[in-house]
């Protein structure tokens, strides 16, 4: 359990809307900061009027020299003066709409564009490019019509070549980004904004050109939802950990095995394997996606969707859950009902009354216990089985650098101070939680009620700028190598039964299992449970079972090997899943 002199509520609370810069791996603090000073855009606008302010001279002088150029300058310097207004103009538009949009946002329990940082920007860039071409349109001396032909030709042209010879290849992209290149949110930082922008389109238009619904509706049609047995229904408790990952499988010099304890004895007697996120120090929602819905590339969820829970509520389940956060974090107050999860427990609906005033989160402490009180509720007035999807916070970085909240003893290598600072702050949260999941897994054994508990990480952690904790720690993370590509995506995945399982199902919920991509994770254990699962299901489990690691980034595992070039038969199947996953996702069933 916790050591006696750590807080029980862990310090360094992170508010949510800090945390949205957290796919920044490396770049945690710098968001952080970032969109700290966003909350106070107003104070910060006006301090630039105060004549203390370095930059109140400047703006006197720009003033002056404007209506000097207005009155004295050459005809060029006129003309080019006279488009300042515009261009204030388009800039105060834009702060105007930015202001609405994140009032509107936050009414409507969304994240702002703004929060989103690299998205927000994206859309913003483009905003004001079309802001001040308009302004060009309508206010700018108009030129004869045969002069504007050849120049709106010229942009045509120029642009298309452009678009098409070189910001949609890869090679030229690659390049650029260099040591960033196998990292999408990194190149986006090496290579600016527009560009990296407008290469992605090219992987929309691929996807778009791919897409055959003929093909995937043809493929479907061969299979119906599969109906779940009475004597074969059981409870299935999924609990997502944030950012869990068991770094005891590395050289981690003067690492306690007291962090681990719990953790270890629990997989000990559960059915467990690896598994290769598409993610690394966040996008948590990207990897509970993926589990629920049996697909790796997400929209926003804004309509109702078919996942697991939808599946399971057809089949006479009740379909909950909880995640101890603000519910506008992934806009997950939308899209959890969206997915099928009723009635979900959130720090505004529900957890606030554990939580100090003015609190985002609670931790294991509060959500172990709440969850078993519940359970215990349940089962005693329910009968109809249940699917509860849970995600926790516990565990989320980025972790204090500057002194160590707990006693210390949790890694006492030979590393930099801020590293085992860090190191020591991590592992107070593991060891905790890793007591917790084993207490819980003691708690369902007690229970009359078939229980299977799924446990997994969304993640590995942050541990510094660029991975620095990990290559002090002799961990590859160059994912061009596949032991850097596991290093950095790798995570873990168990599969528990109680004894009413066991005894019901025959199965001892025992073993090393494949490695797994999130995706095919709930397939897996409706294998396990001898549960066919929906039409959707059935149709990717050849390929669950041929290319059990389906990645993102391109990498598949085939024939047990994990590679970045996969044959023409894998990448084939590769098209076939996604363009399944895409009518799937498009194509509501219940």
């Amino acid at each position: 359990m916790l050591k006696a002199d750590a807080p029980l509520g862990f310090p360094n609370r992170t508010h949510p809307a800090q945390i949205s810069g957290e796919l920044l791996p490396g770049g945690a603090s710098a968001v952080g900061d970032l969109l700290e000073d966003e909350g106070n855009r107003w104070h910060r606008l006006i301090s630039h009027l105060h004549y203390a302010s370095d930059s109140f001279p400047l703006l006197l002088g720009g003033v002056a020299g404007f209506f000097i150029v207005r009155r004295c300058g050459t005809p060029v310097m006129k003309r080019l003066a006279s488009i300042v207004p515009t261009l204030f103009l388009g800039v105060c538009t834009a702060v105007l709409l930015s202001v609405a949009e994140t009032s509107l946002a936050e009414r409507l329990h969304r994240l702002p564009l703004g929060s989103e940082l690299l998205r927000g920007v994206r859309f913003v860039v483009l905003l004001c490019w079309l802001m001040i071409l308009c302004a060009f349109t309508c206010l700018w001396r108009r030129a004869p019509r045969w002069a504007g032909g050849i120049a709106l030709a010229a942009v045509v042209a120029v642009g298309a070549v452009s678009f098409f010879y070189v910001y949609l290849d890869d090679d030229r992209y690659n390049a650029l980004a260099g040591d960033h290149a196998q990292k999408e949110v990194e190149a986006y930082a090496a290579t600016g904004v527009v560009y990296p922008f407008l290469h992605s389109v090219g992987d929309y238009l691929e996807a778009y050109a791919s897409y055959d619904a003929a093909a995937a509706q043809a493929i479907l049609s061969q299979y119906e939802d599969g109906v779940i047995p009475e004597e074969k229904k059981v409870n299935l408790i999924s609990i997502q950990l944030e950012a869990f990952a068991d770094l005891s499988l590395y050289d981690i010099d003067g690492l306690s095995p007291d962090v681990y304890r719990g953790f270890h004895a629990l997989q000990a007697e559960s059915y467990t394997g690896t598994l290769i996120t598409d993610i690394f120090a966040g996008g948590t929602a990207e990897t509970e996606w993926a589990v629920l819905t049996g697909g790796n590339r997400h929209g926003d969820f804004a309509y109702d969707t078919n996942s697991v829970a939808w599946y399971l509520k057809s089949q006479g389940y009740t379909a909950n859950g909880s995640h101890p956060c603000r519910d506008w974090f992934y806009n997950r107050l939308t899209v959890n009902p969206n997915l099928g999860l009723d009635d979900y427990l959130f720090t505004d609906n529900y957890y606030e009354q554990f939580i100090a005033e003015g609190e985002d989160v609670a931790y294991d402490d509060v959500f172990f216990p709440d969850l078993e009180a519940r359970l215990t509720e349940y089962f005693a007035t329910n009968e109809a089985p249940l699917f509860s999807f849970n995600v926790t916070y516990q565990g989320h970085g980025p972790y204090d650098t500057d002194r160590v909240w707990g006693s210390g003893d949790y890694c006492t290598g030979d590393y930099q101070q801020t590293t085992l600072n860090a190191l020591n702050n991590y592992f107070l949260h593991i060891e905790n939680t890793s007591d917790w999941v084993e207490q819980f897994a003691d708690y369902l054994d007690t229970l009359d009620e078939p229980v299977v508990l799924l446990l997994y990480g969304d993640h590995k952690p942050w541990m510094g700028n660029n991975g620095s904790m990990y290559a002090e720690l002799g961990i590859s993370l160059d994912t061009t190598t596949e032991e850097g590509f596991r290093n950095y995506y790798s995570t873990w995945y168990l599969i528990w039964g109680n004894q009413a399982a066991k005894d019901l199902l025959g199965e001892d919920f025992q073993g090393q299992g494949p490695d797994l991509s999130p995706c095919f994770l709930m397939n897996h254990v409706f294998e396990m449970l001898g549960w066919e699962g929906s039409a959707y299901m059935q149709a990717q489990r050849e390929t669950a079972h041929t290319l059990p690691v389906l990645h993102t980034k391109g990498w598949v595992e085939e024939n047990g090997v994990l590679t970045a070039t996969p044959s023409e038969e894998a990448q084939a199947r590769v098209e076939e899943f996604q363009n399944l996953s895409s009518y799937d996702r498009n194509h509501f069933s219940y």
